[in-house]
């Protein structure tokens, strides 16, 4: 049986979790490999509307056992709002959901430093959501991080919680000039909060190998996107974790040996949240209009997304760092009531034509557009690639062409159903 890799290729907010929720209905197994909850994933089913920030988005298939795995930070006051909501809704994960023993935990001081430092450092801000994720994967790299494992003992977690309790308040005092953490209050208050995840901890890495060993069909989510990876994309104006298909072995446990396809997730257009080059972003009207359009806010902080045009240098570096065998186009409808739509082939640098993306140079970039005609009616109620207008298949063919890879779906709408598989689908996944 195939295993398939979730990525998303452009900046984040490519709709992961709709796909995934869509292609995990024959998964035996789907584990989300890194990030925290910075990401949201909205998943829409029967019109019931879900934003996942930690929990895989799978967890509303009923077959899906779901892992957190060892490279993800788990906040666990989001994490039980997550269980709160999916009991609401009278789904109970049961034994399905797992969190890896191995996965770092973040604690009250991350998020007060994350902020602060985001806040103080002028021209150096990064726009974070502040959710405690860089100091936490800091706290991870500097082998002082307090993992879930941890949390099956509270004597291990006093002992390791009071070295950083001391190390964070140093910095919040000295440093930003802030009041201090009380040790007993969050020693008392974390370790209650953390009741329930104590249960649903495991050995994430043994389950997904013994998955693979039986032949199951295993699924790996990604958060974030492709160019907010902490090592390939815009940095400093990244995320503190590997989003490409590179960190789904380190991020689960397994060997890489075992990978077999990645799919990368792209708008029909291009977003991006927070600080950072954005060499197609369009100017305030423009924007403003394909942000009403497309609801264009972040889940997981509300912020509106920085908007423009599809550009086809961003996804072409996806496309080859992460050797993808499809892509997956969401939101097509969202351009469904403009004249025309531009799509950026390649850009223009110090009086030259550059054709791949570069990190380096991104906010140097002058876009080059071609322009193409819109297609003007609605798309949400097309169920098959034939059935879509001229125009629209035209657009999805210019960007196969451009980014040099196959579509395997189209989503023309929030809902499972809005989902057209392509004319020609690539991906093993979905034949078999």
């Amino acid at each position: 049986m195939p295993n398939l890799t979730v990525v998303g290729a452009q900046w984040g907010d490519e709709g992961k979790g709709k796909v995934v929720d869509y292609l995990a209905r024959s998964a035996g197994v789907v584990a989300r490999f890194q990030g925290g909850p910075n990401a949201g994933h909205t998943v829409c089913v029967d019109r019931n509307t879900f934003t996942f920030h930690q929990i895989p988005s799978a967890i509303l298939s009923p077959k899906a056992t779901c892992i957190i795995g060892c490279g993800c930070v788990i906040d666990p006051y989001v994490f039980e709002h997550e269980l709160a909501v999916l009991r609401k809704k009278k789904i109970s994960p049961g034994q399905r959901l797992v969190v890896d023993c191995r996965a770092h935990m973040i604690l009250p001081y991350h998020q007060q430093l994350d902020r602060l430092r985001d806040e103080q450092s002028a021209k150096q801000r990064i726009g974070t959501t502040g959710r405690g994720i860089g100091p936490a994967y800091a706290d991870k790299v500097n082998r002082t991080g307090i993992r879930a494992g941890d949390l099956l003992s509270e004597e291990v977690f006093n002992d390791k919680l009071k070295h950083n309790v001391a190390a964070a308040n140093f910095l919040l005092m000295d440093r930003y000039k802030a009041e201090p953490i009380s040790l007993k209050a969050t020693a008392h208050e974390y370790w209650q909060a953390t009741r329930r995840i104590a249960r649903m901890i495991g050995d994430g890495s043994r389950m997904i190998e013994d998955a693979l060993r039986r032949g199951e069909r295993v699924m790996f989510e990604g958060a974030q996107g492709m160019h907010l990876d902490i090592d390939l994309g815009t940095y400093p104006y990244v995320t503190s974790s590997t989003t490409w298909a590179g960190g789904v072995a380190p991020g689960t446990g397994i060997s890489p040996v075992w990978l077999e396809e990645v799919v990368g997730i792209a708008k029909a257009y291009t977003t991006r949240v927070g600080l950072g080059p954005f060499p197609t972003e369009m100017n305030d009207a423009d924007a403003e209009r394909l942000r009403a359009l497309g609801h264009e806010y972040g889940a997981t902080t509300g912020r509106p997304r920085r908007c423009g045009w599809f550009d086809a240098p961003v996804v072409r570096a996806s496309v080859r760092h992460n050797k993808l065998q499809a892509l997956v186009v969401t939101k097509l409808d969202v351009l469904d009531s403009l004249e025309e739509i531009k799509v950026c082939h390649a850009y223009r640098l110090e009086g030259r034509e550059v054709g791949e993306f570069d990190p380096f140079h991104a906010a140097e970039f002058e876009p080059q557009y071609e322009t193409m005609p819109g297609w003007r009616e609605q798309i949400s109620g097309c169920r098959t690639f034939a059935g879509l207008p001229l125009r629209a298949r035209r657009y999805l063919a210019k960007l196969e062409e451009l980014c040099d890879c196959p579509i395997a779906l189209v989503s023309v709408g929030s809902e499972r159903s809005q989902t057209i598989p392509f004319k020609s689908n690539k991906l093993r996944w979905l034949r078999q």
